[in-house]
């Protein structure tokens, strides 16, 4: 085995199809694990190695990935502990699960923290990793490859920066959907059926988004672009800073940063 995956679940299977869509491994050198029936299920069509509890061919991998819940994280780790090997790195996209509950649970050293993000489900995600200062720059090689097939890479300095893009990245395309809930119903009130609404916000998002991407410039001068004296637009952006939108989004990624450290203690 190549990559073991424990956990079959939304981002365990991303990353799964991600490494054989993108030929970065071979499905029969792909092993993934999960008790449930349903999560494997899904898997067949990708051809890879499937289990329901940790095996040997654990042992036989050169990146053991973690991507269970938290809450079950405990008996997990004691129960893949007896097959890990210490050449391996365990990378662990578990959320909250600081390096050092990792290295107690696992009794092991090679370790990565990493933060995906859903769009990695279509080869798009962020995907945020700090790596144990012991893991060779061969096995990162590895490591790199799993998170560029899901999408953008960054490497962070601290641990705690981790915690930073859970709350920024990790849980940015909620935020993201939240706008755009709003943004539907603003449609619907002005008239627009469903359908209707949500493609205008859709298409304004991916534009936007592209043209950004693709332009030197910043946010704020983009928007500034956009915003005529006196113009609609300028209405609009009165009325959220009134209500001190821009304020409350600061705040609100500021208590899932919080909410990030309190898990990792």
């Amino acid at each position: 085995m190549d990559y073991v995956i424990i956990g079959g679940g939304n981002m365990g299977r991303a990353m799964a199809v991600a490494l054989v869509e993108t030929g970065v491994c071979a499905p029969e050198r792909l092993l993934v694990v999960d008790p449930e029936p349903a999560c494997r299920e899904k898997l067949v069509p990708l051809g890879c190695a499937l289990a329901s509890v940790a095996d040997s061919r654990v042992g036989e991998a050169s990146v053991v990935v973690l991507a269970v819940k938290p809450q079950v994280s405990g008996a997990m780790m004691a129960g893949l502990r007896p097959f890990l090997k210490s050449g391996q790195v365990v990378v662990s996209i578990m959320a909250g699960v600081a390096m050092a509950k990792l290295r107690d649970g696992l009794r092991h050293e090679s370790l990565v923290r990493a933060m995906p993000n859903t769009p990695a489900q279509i080869g798009q995600g962020m995907n945020v990793y700090f790596p144990a200062e012991v893991v060779p720059a061969n096995d990162l090689k590895r490591v790199e490859a799993l998170l560029e097939a899901c999408g953008e890479v960054l490497r962070v300095d601290t641990e705690d920066a981790i915690d930073a893009a859970t709350a920024i990245s990790g849980s940015g395309p909620a935020y993201v959907f939240y706008v755009a809930e709003n943004w539907i119903r603003a449609a619907e009130a002005l008239g627009f059926d469903s359908h209707q609404a949500t493609k205008l916000v859709q298409q304004t998002l991916l534009g936007a988004t592209e043209l950004w991407k693709r332009s030197a410039m910043s946010a704020a001068t983009l928007r500034e672009q956009v915003t005529s004296k006196g113009g609609t637009t300028a209405a609009a952006l009165e009325h959220f800073n009134a209500a001190a939108v821009g304020e409350g989004i600061r705040e609100g990624i500021g208590r899932a940063y919080q909410r990030a450290k309190e898990l990792s203690q």
